[in-house]
């Protein structure tokens, strides 16, 4: 054994001092290790002597993967002195001497990257659930703004409509007395003329029956706007409850009201 490993320091000379990666040098026949550099015992965490002699397939952990041919073999599990799993790249070159065929096996450590490339996955998967969760939130907030703006809306509308609700009794109530003294003033009239002859009355009594209707006419549509306005807040719209004329002259005069602008309070 001491010839081979000779004979395979002599073959692998310059592989064993410069490379940093871990060397082992196997008999192709019996697929011992026959050879091994420091870095072979750094790697697994032994003494180098003590890989002399080992057969290859107890250092490989996947029972069947086959490392005899020559080429790049990626994330081999060799087995450390401690049992556990150590992962390396592993580069299997075929080597014919006088006494016999050698395999020189270069194997660099990817533990490290290996730890990396999990933790670097770990941090993924959690920027992942943190970018799904703020998703969510974002969409929580978005349904909450259009709840805020619906609910923003209604308040205004209802705002709106107790104000126009209170404009209209004001011009009601404004109307409403004018209007009880003209009737006052008819029935006041309609009694004066009681007295007078026929012959005296006639055209008068037509003027004072068509008065009296236009009063009566006015007094029935102030009245429907006072009712309308006390239920403003409940109405769909201006208007509601009203005679047709009436609601059609009032839906007209809520839009001139609309296209004012505002003043700025600043």
């Amino acid at each position: 054994m001491a010839v081979v490993d000779r004979i395979a320091r002599e073959v692998f000379g310059l592989l064993f001092e410069t490379s940093s990666d871990a060397v082992f040098v196997v008999d192709r026949a019996t697929r011992r290790i026959v050879s091994a550099n420091v870095h072979a015992g750094e790697l697994l965490h032994c003494d180098v002597d003590s890989l002399i002699g080992v057969w290859l397939g107890e250092l490989v952990l996947e029972v069947d993967r086959d490392l005899a041919s020559a080429g790049h073999y990626e994330d081999v599990a060799l087995r450390g002195s401690d049992g556990y799993p150590v992962h390396v790249e592993l580069t299997v070159a075929h080597v014919r001497t006088a006494d016999g065929e050698l395999a020189a096996l270069a194997a660099r450590d990817t533990s490290a990257r290996r730890q990396l490339e999990r933790e670097l996955f770990a941090k993924h998967t959690a920027l992942y659930t943190a970018h799904a969760e703020l998703e969510r939130a974002h969409a929580q907030l978005g349904e909450a703004k259009r709840e805020l703006e619906a609910r923003n809306q209604q308040i205004a509308l209802l705002a709106w409509r107790a104000a126009m609700g209170e404009l209209v009794a004001g011009i009601a109530h404004h109307l409403n007395n004018p209007v009880g003294a003209l009737a006052s003033t008819l029935r006041r009239m309609a009694g004066i003329l009681g007295g007078l002859p026929d012959d005296q009355r006639g055209e008068i009594d037509r003027m004072l029956v068509r008065v009296g209707e236009l009063t009566r006419r006015i007094e029935t549509n102030v009245a429907a706007i006072v009712q309308a306005s006390r239920s403003a807040a409940q109405a769909e719209g201006p208007g509601r409850e009203l005679p047709p004329e009436l609601a059609s002259a009032l839906s007209a005069f809520v839009e001139k009201l609309e296209d004012i602008p505002t003043k700025d309070p600043s």
